[in-house]
């Protein structure tokens, strides 16, 4: 079962690549504008409306509001009431009068405000929607000026002013017409709605463009329409097609070969992990949700993608020099499924090589942001670029995108935590707190088994300078050094480094029993980084340390009391061999280090026999027989070794005495 659950990831992933593949690749053509055409001549294969641009319809839609006409609801049962209430004057003549301007002054109509000033309005009455000049209208006090003038001009010896004021009647001119909210609006939708989103047709036959000719503004808006009348027109009749099944199974498969072959390239051996391998599919297959999915309706938002983050986590977790080539066949969606992929792919390859370096120099607290700033410089060196290229102007819209996309990709970086959990990886912020001397396991390993500290730090020295020389996990090597004898402080007198002078824990047990003693601090050490939650990496450095070697000091002993040779169990280690490069390393270095305290001769000559001794007999007896290192490798560790060791052990010189 472990042997098919990588290529499951690769099935799983394929799966998910095809049903979220865009149908927009049934159109083949891949243009900008600015760029000469690399296709044969293109003519029209049917009949199609040119779309206008997104300008032209804002324009049209600003021209559209500006011409838009208030409506007024006309309400025809006012005037009669307004009538009745002018019979208090009680003179039958200017009744009559009076009833007649006003029958002809509501009849035009009477708002008690205009919304705005001139030009034309729009009167509701009952079903019947008419247009008419605002100057045509009354407000409710050009009405009582009118009705007074006409009554004076009836009757020029009667006191009108003081008549209409005594009977109250200013306040009884009121409007017959209503501003009309909800029809105003239906108006206006209307009225956008009827705006043509195409301007002139081209016929079958016509040219497009020719072979080699620059694609003009014009030229690309004649192409989108075209593009977008094929896919609907035969985009859609082609779904159910068997070829384009094929075609969309043949281009995933080709994209996860190249990300695959890439893995293949940088570090065959992520192949080896599970974990490791599903959590850069897991990384893979977002990367084309983000390019195949959301842009749907907007390719301007693949703009704010912060595809950057791949490299902030994939960095997390393995060797530099394989994050950026497995980012850059991650972005291969871009060219394959976007019209503006070069654009983007650029774009964003550059911001990801930026981000890989100067995340090494801002990594803590707020100089975290510091690399967005790194990151807009790069995303809006490429768009400059290509808006110089093209001629085009720069969109606002897409730079506050770009500004976002820095930062998103620094804020995104805590999820680099869930990754950690869920596919039980060990992150470099994680190893850089377990390498903290302060940490609490570390201090308790000091307080309790000070030799044992010691030699652990010792080991965390050669072996980070061993890991360095062959391009391994540094960081891991040393924090699996500093804790690969913290079982020892469950017993410290038991081993050497911890005893005093005078002490001899060993002195009244038997070999067998000593051997047991020793033996266990390795099955200690599991349990306590099992109580502390430490990362399954540094648990494997723990148990792998001594592999299945043997207590050669008291199988010795045992052979000499007279014990059988081949009971070789009661003094073997039941570890597990090594396999990491990091692991090789701990095993080599806690040997060499042990021996090189019990060297009695420290000349360049003694070091490297002893380096070289321990090292080959790790080598015989077969504990590297799964490790992932080679013949080269292990003779450079060994260099280390012994320039390290002679640094260590150099001597002194003797300081002359004063003479009195």
């Amino acid at each position: 079962m472990k042997k098919i659950r990588i290529p499951l990831l690769f099935v799983a992933a394929a799966a998910i690549m095809l049903v979220l593949f865009t149908d927009s690749n049934s159109f083949r053509y891949r243009y900008q504008v600015g760029s000469p055409w690399n296709y044969e001549t293109l003519n029209a294969t049917f009949d199609f409306p040119v779309l206008k641009s997104d300008a032209q319809l804002q324009q049209e839609r600003e021209q559209k509001s500006e011409q838009q006409m208030d409506c007024y609801r006309y309400d025809d049962n006012v005037a009669s009431q307004v009538v009745k209430a002018f019979a208090a004057i009680g003179a039958d003549s200017l009744l009559m009068v009076a009833g007649d301007a006003l029958y002809g002054i509501y009849n035009r109509g009477v708002v008690s405000s205009l919304n705005g000033a001139g030009g034309m309005i729009s009167v509701r009455r009952g079903k019947k929607i008419e247009q008419v000049p605002s100057s045509d209208v009354y407000t409710t006090g050009d009405a009582l000026e009118v009705l007074m003038a006409r009554l004076r001009q009836a009757a020029p010896e009667a006191d009108v002013d003081s008549l209409i004021t005594a009977a109250g009647l200013a306040e009884a001119i009121v409007p017959n017409m209503y501003f009309d909210a909800q029809t105003t609006a239906t108006l206006a939708r209307q009225a956008y709605e009827d705006i043509s989103p195409t301007s002139g047709m081209v016929y079958a036959g016509q040219k497009i463009i020719g072979s080699g000719e620059t694609v003009t503004v014009e030229t690309a808006r004649i192409l989108d329409s075209y593009k977008a009348e094929y896919i609907a027109s035969y985009g859609g009749k082609a779904k159910t097609g068997f070829l384009l099944h094929l075609s969309h199974l043949m281009m995933v498969l080709l994209l996860l070969a190249m990300y695959a072959l890439m893995i293949l390239c940088t570090d065959r051996t992520l192949y080896c992990s599970f974990n490791s391998m599903a959590f850069l599919m897991l990384l893979y297959v977002l990367v084309y949700v983000a390019v195949a999915v959301f842009p749907a309706s907007n390719e301007s938002i693949l703009y704010l993608m912060p595809f950057s983050l791949y490299i902030l986590y994939a960095r997390e977790f393995f060797r530099n020099r394989v994050c950026l080539p497995l980012y850059l066949a991650a972005l291969l969606p871009l060219l394959a499924l976007r019209d503006n992929g070069v654009e983007l792919y650029l774009m964003n390859a550059l911001a990801g090589a930026v981000l890989l370096i100067s995340y090494k120099y801002f990594n803590r607290g707020l100089k975290q942001f510091a690399n967005s700033v790194f990151i807009f410089i790069a995303l809006m060196l490429v768009y400059a670029t290509f808006k110089i290229a093209t001629g085009t102007p720069f969109d606002q819209k897409i730079i506050l995108f770009l500004a976002l996309n820095a930062l998103l990709s620094i804020i995104g970086y805590p999820f680099v935590f869930l990754f950690e959990r869920i596919f039980s990886l060990v992150s470099q912020m994680r190893l850089w707190d377990l390498a903290d001397t302060n940490n609490h396991l570390l201090v308790e390993l000091s307080r309790k088994a000070p030799g044992s500290f010691q030699h652990s730090l010792s080991v965390a020295n050669l072996a980070e300078a061993a890991c360095r020389a062959v391009r391994g996990n540094t960081r891991l090597a040393r924090v699996g050094a500093l804790y690969h004898d913290i079982g020892k402080m469950a017993n410290p007198l038991c081993f050497t480094e911890n005893q005093t002078a005078g002490e001899d824990y060993h002195k009244n047990l038997t070999a067998e029993q000593s051997a047991r003693d020793i033996i266990r601090h390795v099955d200690d050490g599991l349990a306590l980084a099992k109580r502390h939650n430490l990362p399954q990496q540094v648990a494997d450095m723990i148990a792998c340390h001594h592999g299945t070697t043997k207590t050669m000091y008291f199988y010795t002993k045992y052979c000499n009391e007279g014990g059988d040779p081949a009971n070789v169990e009661p003094f073997t280690y039941k570890g597990k061999l090594p396999e990491a490069k990091e692991e090789v390393v701990l095993m080599f270095a806690d040997s060499v280090e042990a021996t090189s305290r019990s060297l009695k001769d420290y000349s360049p000559e003694s070091i490297a026999s002893m380096v070289n001794r321990i090292v080959d007999g790790k080598i015989a007896e077969g504990q590297v027989a799964k490790g992932d290192i080679t013949m080269g490798e292990i003779d450079t560790i060994k260099q280390v070794f012994i320039e390290n060791l002679q640094q260590i052990y150099h001597g002194r010189i003797a300081y002359p005495e004063l003479k009195k």
